[in-house]
């Protein structure tokens, strides 16, 4: 039997009216309605599963189904009134929200009507047939072209379209229409278009005979007919084409014409959408006549090879090649078509002047992230019938372009045998499966590329039969040979290499004894590239390569404009998890100040790799850690011990702390599976803590007679739910009144020493939860042992939930006792106890997770940033359009701040990482038939590297910081140089010498001060970034030096290193002294926590 205090009126149901008898039919058919037809009963309040309301459901066997009419309301009664619920189900409340898309829907559906009348009266203007403005003709032809084009006569649109003669003319049918024809159909098809750069009256006064030619332009295919100029005598076909912005198809008197405007419009939706040349044209044919589309030219075969001239003239354009701009850096691979990162170190480009003399602690300053990945996408079949050995690339000559040279390349592979050794990596299957049938009839199986740390492609080769080293080697080869730098013995080894490749443990097993680990960010260029898959597949070698090249540099263009948004994202993310990790760092130097000496002894002594790798203190060695029964035992054991005191006030306070403690302990068992041991269990347990609760209030009527009449009014309930009224249960206004401020006190010491203690058990009963589920997953084996390892877990986790409401209720009772607010004390969850592996290698994304409250205790005092950054704001949004400088300018629309659709946060327990559901889930090398000595030897262990692993994860983040910073000023070195070269090639007059361009025009200028401009717009973007980051000020001719420029002595002059450095001295003096004031404060607290009483810490050297 339950173990009740006192009894109490039973509570009715809500259904039933006091005094009022209901029979067990009427109940049934009462359900009925509430379950069958809710909607019918707007006043109900829905009945919780866990109501303890109970319905007498039984019907006899006898009874029929409820039908409407009469009978139906008899069997159903009138249910009393009830009050009505605020409360709607969430289904409800979410769908009656209505989304922007939806209100814009519901104005149009009404308007389709209307709006399809609108569209069909627009076939034909009502002025058709009418006078001619000019007076001479009737108006019979349209134009959709033009905007708000007014009907006109033919000759009138002649002289109107002189210089827009693409455009459609519509002219008005006998049988009531308009029909599209060329603008060679009107003056009874004898109208051709002229080429004559100077005309008379629009007339050329000496044209040669029309030429039929088929002209495409964005608006369709055009068989039309032009006229050459013969006024400055014999004409050059290709010039004069070329002028009226025409590209011809051939060289030699073309008859297939390509207006500028259709060229850069496919290139753009090619690259935007990969949409390839034949879908490009069959829109083109099916927009000139959508119902006879055969009847239209098809240009398709002329239109593939211009797109690949194009494609190369438009690469030397953007590269500067045709005003030598590779003369400026004669360090790069002369006419190279390789856009390079402007973020990433390049000596002769981007570099500080004196960057040599960087010293190794900083290298990452200037270090040089490269990666390398394989994709099987961009393959290309082997057509043996239907190969052109002549079809060459064009982009690939002397290594200027992202591929090598094919002629080197292949003499390389020919050298080369393919290596037989396996990889010994079971998931590498990139090694393993070299030779699988998925390559059957392929030529090339796909590429690996070279990506920087920005995601720009450095270079790309073939593969051949899956992905060999031999690849990867040359690859890199080639991406390192874009730079030809002559540097001098002294900068040998100066600068800092990392390279990142999935299959580096076997790449660099022969000559690395450790491989260094980094975010990977080559797969996200595949997002794109995967796209061109289909396309390439059938393509010719030379097509395919230019194709690719194209896509590469349109990648590695938009990544570029973007760098300061990249920069400025990677920066507010690295110092945000920067701010948080040194937090957590400096509050375990508090946790273990009386430890760290040890340690960093440890540390001195540990064995060191040649690469200056550390081996022992991030990782656990082989140890023992008890098995689950003895660490339940062990628990419980400490816990036991803990609640022994005597005394009078404090007694009654200390033994009130101690049936509170006991309550949580039954309400946890209440949660376990209902097991016969465990209801005897629990009802042993209430019936000791029943009588504990007596003697209780015994010494409560003595020690405290003001709060009888509180005691007396408690209602009927179970033990474990018992409120016992101490101080921390009376509002805080009426302890003067009842005289409890003395008592109050006292509670309030004994909650703080209750609070401490219930972070230690928590931690306690976390790492027993770890060895727990550890043991279980190594030795239990069976339905048998799972269902005892489970329940035994099942016992463990609710120790460490109930010791967690242990800290919650101490954390209350302070709160309430008015001693801290909610804000000095945070609340713990289960997501608080996380703490990463200790005893494993770390996980991806390891680094940007920190270690629940419950393992840095004691909290420093948050450290302010000493940024400004909103980090909630799109950094987008700082970059709008900036008057004069934009590249293309409009009038534009003013938009308030768009506003961040921010999910509602889903509960606390989903919140809690997946992978991390068991907060220390190691895999321990053994787990069974310990003694309680391996349980503290595992705990200062893990302890230990708790401590070296939140140092290096500070450490790291404050180096991704410095590094973002140096990217930042790579860059506006980079985009300034930039911007300073065009500059210079604007001034020129004629063709720069030895160059293969030896024409020179107004228009090479213009381009050039157009570049200069971009260039400068970007610099400009890129220092706002900067500013808005709020580094530390450093002087100008420090921050923004160039190595290039006219500098001061490299081996005297200050370089960003020297400021990086005495930042890190300012910050680490700020550091040991917060370390020791709160480790002061600590030791004087002296509640819970071991920490020494001298503030002579260690200093935690950087």
């Amino acid at each position: 039997m339950k173990a009740t205090r006192r009894v109490g009126p039973a509570k009715r149901s809500r259904f039933v009216m006091e005094g009022e008898t209901v029979s067990s039919a009427e109940r049934a058919a009462d359900l009925a309605r509430v379950v069958l037809y809710p909607d019918d009963i707007p006043s109900a309040t829905p009945v919780p599963a866990s109501s303890s309301h109970s319905f007498d459901t039984h019907v006899d066997n006898t009874s029929t189904a409820v039908q409407d009419g009469p009978l139906a309301e008899e069997l159903v009664p009138d249910l009393p009134d009830v009050e009505p619920s605020d409360e709607k189900p969430p289904d409800h409340e979410q769908h009656s929200k209505r989304t922007q898309t939806g209100e814009t829907l519901d104005q149009f559906i009404p308007e389709l009507p209307r709006l399809l009348s609108l569209i069909l009266s627009g076939e034909a203007p009502e002025d058709v047939g009418s006078l001619c403005s000019c007076g001479q003709g009737t108006r019979i032809v349209q134009c959709h072209d033009c905007f708000k084009y007014k009907t006109s006569c033919e000759e009138c649109f002649i002289q109107q379209h002189y210089a827009t003669p693409l455009h459609w003319p519509k002219v008005w049918q006998a049988e009531g229409f308009f029909k599209k024809m060329d603008i060679a159909c009107l003056r009874r098809n004898t109208y051709a278009i002229d080429l004559c750069s100077r005309p008379c009256n629009g007339v050329c006064n000496n044209p040669s005979a029309p030429h039929g030619v088929t002209i495409v332009d964005t608006n369709g295919i055009h068989a039309t007919r032009i006229r050459y100029c013969f006024c400055d005598g014999q004409p050059d076909y290709v010039t004069q084409l070329m002028r009226a912005r025409l590209f011809p198809g051939t060289l030699s008197l073309p008859r297939t014409l390509f207006t500028f405007r259709v060229m850069d419009e496919f290139q753009e939706h090619h690259l935007a959408s990969k949409k390839a040349v034949y879908d490009y044209v069959g829109a083109l044919q099916r927009l000139t006549d959508g119902a006879f589309t055969l009847e239209v030219p098809d240009p398709y075969s002329q239109f593939v090879l211009v797109v690949r001239i194009w494609r190369k003239l438009c690469l030397e354009k953007w590269t500067g090649q045709a005003h030598d701009l590779s003369s400026s850096f004669p360090h790069r691979t002369p006419g190279t078509l390789v856009l390079f990162c402007p973020a990433c170190p390049e000596e002769g480009y981007n570099m500080e002047n004196g960057w040599e003399r960087t010293p190794d602690y900083l290298k990452h300053l200037n270090q040089e992230q490269l990666e390398l990945d394989g994709n099987f996408h961009l393959q290309q079949l082997e057509k043996k019938n239907y190969s052109d050995p002549n079809d060459i690339s064009l982009e690939t000559a002397n290594g200027v372009g992202y591929f090598p040279d094919e002629d080197m390349y292949e003499t390389y592979q020919n050298s080369t045998t393919d290596s037989n050794e396996k990889s010994t990596c079971s998931y590498l299957n990139i090694v393993n499966n070299q030779n699988k049938s998925k390559f059957k009839n392929m030529k090339i199986t796909g590429v690996v590329n070279v990506v920087c740390s920005h995601s720009i492609i450095r270079s790309s080769v073939n593969l051949s039969k899956g992905e060999a080293h031999k690849h990867s080697d040359f690859a890199l080869a080639h991406a390192h040979g874009h730079a030809r730098h002559n540097r001098p013995p002294s900068h040998l080894g100066v600068c800092d290499r990392m390279l990142s490749y999935d299959c580096n443990c076997q790449l660099d097993v022969r000559y690395l004894p450790c491989t260094l680990k980094t975010t990977r960010t080559d797969a996200t260029t595949w997002v794109e590239s995967n796209q061109l898959g289909p396309a390439t597949r059938q393509m010719n070698h030379g097509n395919r390569i230019g194709t690719i090249t194209l896509n590469y540099t349109y990648w590695n263009w938009l990544k570029i404009t973007r760098m300061h948004l990249s920069l400025l994202k990677a920066y507010k993310e690295a110092r945000e998890l920067f701010q948080d990790k040194r937090q957590s760092f400096l509050s375990l130097c508090v946790l273990y100040s009386h430890r760290i000496s040890d340690w960093m002894e440890i540390a001195q002594s540990a064995h060191r790799l040649p690469n200056g790798t550390v081996q022992g203190i991030y990782q656990h060695g082989d140890s023992k850690v008890p098995s689950r029964e003895q660490v339940y035992q062990l628990l419980c054991d400490e816990r036991n011990e803990q609640i022994a005191d005597s005394g009078t006030e404090v007694f009654l306070i200390h033994e009130g702390l101690c049936i509170q403690y006991l309550q949580e302990r039954i309400r946890g068992k209440l949660t376990l599976n209902q097991t016969e041991t465990v209801q005897n269990d629990i009802r042993t347990q209430r019936a000791k803590l029943g009588k504990r609760i007596t003697e209780f209030r015994d010494l409560q009527s003595s020690l405290m007679p003001q709060v009888a009449d509180l005691a007396a009014a408690l209602p009927t309930c179970d033990v474990e739910e018992e409120v016992l009224h101490l101080p921390s249960d009376i509002p805080q206004t009426d302890h003067a009144r009842r005289g409890l401020l003395k008592l109050a006190e006292v509670e309030t010491k004994l909650r703080e020493g209750e609070l401490y203690d219930a972070i230690h058990s928590v931690r306690a009963a976390t790492k027993a939860v770890s060895a727990t589920h550890v043991d279980k997953q190594d030795n239990s084996r069976g339905v048998k042992a799972n269902t005892r390892s489970s329940l035994q877990l099942k016992r463990i986790e609710k120790e460490r939930d109930s010791c967690i409401a242990d800290f919650n209720r101490a954390r209350q009772a302070l709160i309430n006792l008015d001693y801290a607010s909610g804000d000095d004390i945070r609340l713990m969850n289960v997501s608080d106890t996380f703490r990463r592996n200790t005893f494993q290698a770390r996980k991806l994304g390891d680094s940007r997770r920190t270690d629940g409250q419950l393992f840095s205790f004691p909290m420093l005092p948050v450290t302010k940033s000493d940024d400004n950054m909103n980090i909630d704001n799109d950094p987008v949004d700082e970059f709008k359009v900036d008057g004069g400088m934009a590249g293309t300018q409009m009038p534009r629309r003013k938009r308030g701040p768009k506003k961040k659709q921010v999910k509602p946060p889903k509960d606390e327990e989903q919140r809690i990482p997946k992978e991390d559901g068991w907060i220390w889930s190691s895999r321990l090398t053994f787990g069974v038939h310990a003694i309680s000595e391996d349980l503290e030897e595992y705990e200062e262990a893990s302890d230990r590297i708790q401590w070296f692993r939140a140092k290096e994860d500070m450490e790291r983040w404050r180096e991704v910081c410095e590094k973002v910073q140096a990217e930042f000023r790579n860059c506006i070195r980079a985009f300034d140089r930039m911007s300073v070269e065009w500059a210079k090639k604007a001034e020129l007059k004629e063709a720069p010498l030895g160059s293969a361009h030896t024409t020179w025009s107004v228009g090479h200028a213009a381009y050039a001060r157009r570049q200069a401009v971009m260039y400068a717009k970007l610099l400009h973007d890129c220092k706002k970034a900067y500013s808005l980051c709020s580094f530390t000020p450093i002087p100008e001719d420090i921050l923004f030096s160039n190595e290039s420029g006219d500098a001061e002595d490299p081996n005297t002059c200050q370089i960003f290193a020297d400021t990086i450095a005495r930042i890190r001295l300012d910050v680490q003096a700020q550091d040991d002294a917060a370390i020791s004031r709160q480790s002061q404060r600590a030791a004087e607290t002296n509640v819970g926590l071991t920490a020494s009483a001298s503030s002579d810490l260690p200093s935690i050297a950087v």
